[in-house]
């Protein structure tokens, strides 16, 4: 790390380029332990022990300075996708999350990561991206605060946005963390909405009957129980956050991912259902990177549900 440089950039200075880069806002925090967060792990294992295989191996991201020895300091962004358009075909198949992807690399998002990352990289400062609880770094770093459907929520765009964390090896003065809860008194519109009651009570999520792990990290065959609860969803899910009264309004819907819509045809259920290998390396696989090349098979499972699902509830 080249120090003399590293002193120079405030933390003004790297809020002003978070911002300049595409980020809707930027805050600080420290690197001492997340004690809520394990707290909160401990709290699901002890109510769903059955789910240990899922929650046990986020324990270690509670331990910054034990994982990276030389942070001081953890920089929170908050990249916004509700200002893009959802094509027609696949709004309430996939969810937004997913089509808004930062891993794509042809995707503006991409790009925006990788600028900051490499301004701090030339400011002499160590930096490594992830690898830590980013909602409670988030709410720690005063930029979001949770909501009773676990999602963090940002007064500029409500939940539809991602987190960007950055563990830098120079201090920065953090930021006032996020107290209380945003949630409105009495409300579990949420709780209510949610298909499969894998949203059971404000905060816990029981993440074996989340219909998004179910489409992207269930192993084992899905009951038929299951099935007929996830509706639509091809991949992901919106249900909660749709429903939330945090997030009116908040859904700009005014810009065109040209590579989007070029390919919103391809991936419908139907295409879905019976995509070749070829198909889906050149097209989906792009778009889905983080999904093994060898895993089509997610994709016609996940596409046959929710044919039939159409068909049975005309």
């Amino acid at each position: 790390m080249n120090d003399s440089k590293s002193k120079i950039l405030t933390k003004d200075d790297i809020k002003a380029y978070a911002k300049k880069c595409g980020f809707v806002d930027c805050g600080i925090t420290d690197v001492s332990d997340f004690n809520d967060y394990k707290e909160t792990i401990d709290r699901m294992l002890s109510s769903f022990p059955e789910t240990k295989h899922l929650y046990s191996s986020m324990e270690g991201k509670a331990y910054i300075k034990k994982n990276v020895p030389w942070a001081k300091s953890i920089i929170v962004c908050l990249r916004s996708y509700a200002k893009y358009k959802i094509p027609k075909t696949i709004k309430g198949y996939i969810g937004r999350n997913y089509l808004f992807d930062s891993r794509v690399l042809h995707s503006p998002e991409y790009q925006m990561s990788r600028n900051f990352t490499q301004y701090l990289k030339n400011s002499g400062i160590r930096v490594k991206k992830g690898g830590l609880p980013d909602r409670a770094a988030a709410k720690r770093a005063g930029v979001v605060s949770i909501g009773k459907n676990n999602f963090a929520f940002s007064k500029i765009c409500g939940s539809w946005f991602n987190i960007s964390t950055y563990i830098v090896d120079i201090e920065l003065k953090p930021d006032n963390p996020s107290v209380g809860t945003i949630c409105p008194e009495g409300c579990d519109i949420c709780i209510r909405a949610c298909p499969t009651k894998a949203l059971s009570a404000p905060y816990t999520m029981r993440m074996d009957k989340c219909i998004a792990f179910l489409t992207y990290g269930k192993e084992a065959e899905i009951s038929e129980e299951l099935c007929k609860k996830m509706g639509t969803w091809l991949y992901g899910c919106d249900v909660c956050q749709e429903v939330c009264p945090l997030n009116k309004g908040k859904w700009q819907n005014i810009v065109t991912l040209p590579y989007l819509e070029k390919v919103a045809d391809i991936i419908t259920p139907s295409k879905l259902s019976e995509m070749g290998q070829k198909t889906y390396e050149e097209i989906v696989f792009p778009l889905f990177n983080y999904i093994p090349v060898d895993r089509i098979d997610r994709w016609h499972n996940n596409a046959k549900r929710v044919l039939k699902y159409i068909k049975n509830n005309r």
